[in-house]
């Protein structure tokens, strides 16, 4: 069955006029024989989950119960304003398709009433220009309304030609329960089919989550003399944030970017950044150098909505000095000894804006104790449960409360809070947390 027209169930033409049941048969008999007719086709739409199979039994069933020459199903396609018909011959489910006009089959779909006519050629509705149905030679038709749970016809089931006599309201009773059986089969098999989808979709999700995680570093690096923390948590699976090493003889250098936007388009940018970077950066010693390199490539190979902020520094860990340079991102946080916080200032246009730029490349000096908190917007636009934001003071008082542990107790302090602040609710974006320490006990 087509994608379109297990989706037909749910956009349907509105019922204009709902027909009033039949009156129930008095007796027993008819009473009991429904029953019975009704727990064998419900085994037989429940004996397999194809809806190929599940029409192909219905139909046959249908034809063979109410005695009559053919079975046909009818599904609008309102997209293509089609009606896709489905009947069995020869043994095999048949599917042909006819423009949506004014026989009886859309007559039924558009007033939602039944039509018994004895004498198809003097029924004005009945079209004899018509897709054939085997070798059937129309005589007389039985069709009733096929509504979705939303009360809407979707289509109808119609019976050609019965054996012998005409079709009565027997008929017409047991017709309206196989059609309603009919409409369960195909909703059944849309929501079987929609949780197929959502399965395979969240296996590809995880893949990709596998994927993005091997982007990022699986350890911090050992710096004689430093103590390294990070922290990456996407907000849906996968997301824009980017951090990662690059060891050079005597320096580290390590980068903190955020690309806009979430989910698997950010995702992919990143695996970009990843791949460009790894391509060049080790081999290039002046940041200023990388942060232009990273930024006309994005401007060539994204969208022009697409850009992303990015941190790019190198840490001599030998005498100790630090350079940088800010693409737009937030201001790191330069920790000092005895508690007194300060923000790395310089910054430049995100990259991917503009073809060209001049960054500026700055430099520091670490001294014992000092630390740096690197940081992207996820981690202080987090929102608690009454919508307020971390925000940045929460950040900064937290920092000037602990400055004296180490980076990894202020990392997990960091992230422990947070948590405790976001509660159990979706993240609104990514989060990523850098630090930085220079050690006291090299002293």
């Amino acid at each position: 069955m087509s994608a379109i027209m297990l989706e037909r169930v749910e956009k349907s033409h509105p019922v204009q006029e709902t027909p009033a049941m039949p009156s129930r048969v008095p007796y027993s008999r008819h009473l009991s024989r429904k029953m019975s007719t009704l727990v064998h086709l419900t085994r037989l739409v429940n004996s397999t989950r194809k809806l190929d199979q599940q029409l192909h039994l219905l139909l046959d069933e249908t034809r063979r119960i109410l005695e009559a020459e053919q079975a046909v199903f009818y599904l609008v396609n309102e997209e293509r304003q089609e009606l896709l018909i489905h009947f069995v011959w020869e043994g095999q489910l048949k599917r042909v398709s006819r423009p949506f006009g004014a026989g009886i089959a859309e007559y039924v779909i558009l007033n939602g009433k039944v039509v018994n006519v004895a004498d198809a050629y003097k029924d004005p509705r009945f079209q004899r220009q018509v897709v054939r149905l085997g070798e059937t030679s129309p005589r007389s038709f039985l069709a009733v309304p096929m509504a979705n749970r939303q009360g809407r016809t979707c289509g109808c089931l119609q019976l050609i030609n019965k054996r012998e006599g005409a079709f009565d309201q027997k008929d017409t009773e047991y017709l309206m329960i196989m059609a309603d059986l009919m409409t369960m089969a195909i909703q059944n098999a849309l929501a079987f089919s929609r949780t197929r989808e959502y399965q395979r979709l969240e296996r590809e999700i995880q893949r990709a989550v596998g994927i993005q995680r091997q982007l990022l570093p699986t350890k911090v690096p050992q710096v004689p003399g430093y103590e390294i923390f990070a922290f990456n948590q996407p907000s849906r699976h996968v997301g824009g944030d980017y951090y990662d090493f690059f060891p050079f003889p005597r320096t580290l250098a390590f980068t903190l970017a955020d690309v806009s936007g979430k989910g698997v388009p950010a995702a992919l940018l990143t695996a970009n950044l990843h791949a460009f970077l790894h391509a060049f950066a080790n081999e290039i010693d002046s940041g200023k150098e990388v942060v232009r390199r990273v930024n006309r490539h994005f401007y060539l190979y994204t969208s022009s909505d697409m850009f992303a902020t990015f941190f790019w520094g190198n840490l001599n860990y030998h005498t100790h000095q630090f350079r940088y340079v800010n693409a737009g991102h937030i201001p790191p946080l330069l920790v000092h000894r005895n508690g007194t916080v300060e923000k790395l200032k310089s910054s430049g246009l995100p990259i991917g804006i503009m073809d060209s730029f001049e960054y500026q490349e700055k430099e520091i000096s670490l001294e014992y104790g000092d630390m740096m908190i690197l940081f992207s917007d996820g981690i202080t636009e987090a929102s608690g449960i009454a919508a307020e934001q971390f925000g940045k003071r929460r950040l900064l008082r937290l920092v000037e409360q602990n400055y004296y542990l180490s980076a990894k107790e202020l990392g997990r302090l960091l992230i422990s809070q947070l948590r405790q602040f976001t509660g159990s609710g979706q993240l609104d974006d990514d989060m990523t947390l850098m630090i930085v320490k220079r050690k006291l006990d090299s002293l």
